[in-house]
């Protein structure tokens, strides 16, 4: 008679134990979602940044803003030029 009792005590006390279990975890679980949320929030400004440096980035190595900030410090185009009248060639033609 006595068996069957602390059987049944014990299996409600499983059952609440796992009860318990699930609730600390399911807590977890909804807390980190709310980080993974910001994580991502972050992620996607840095991209957006990135994406704006990069342009900078394209913007300053262009030739013409290369041409006018030289112009602006002083420096001038090259007007003459060197070219050769007659191509000497390579090699002997046979």
């Amino acid at each position: 008679m006595r068996k069957p009792i602390f059987l049944l005590a014990f299996l409600i006390v499983i059952v609440i134990g796992l009860f318990m279990i699930r609730m600390v975890i399911s807590n977890t679980i909804s807390t980190s979602g709310v980080a993974l949320g910001k994580t991502q929030d972050e992620i996607t400004k840095f991209r957006t940044e990135n994406m704006l440096l990069r342009e900078k980035i394209f913007t300053f190595s262009s030739l013409t803003n290369i041409a006018s900030e030289a112009g602006r410090i002083g420096l001038v185009e090259g007007k003459s030029s060197l070219a050769l009248s007659k191509t000497r060639p390579i090699a002997a033609l046979r």
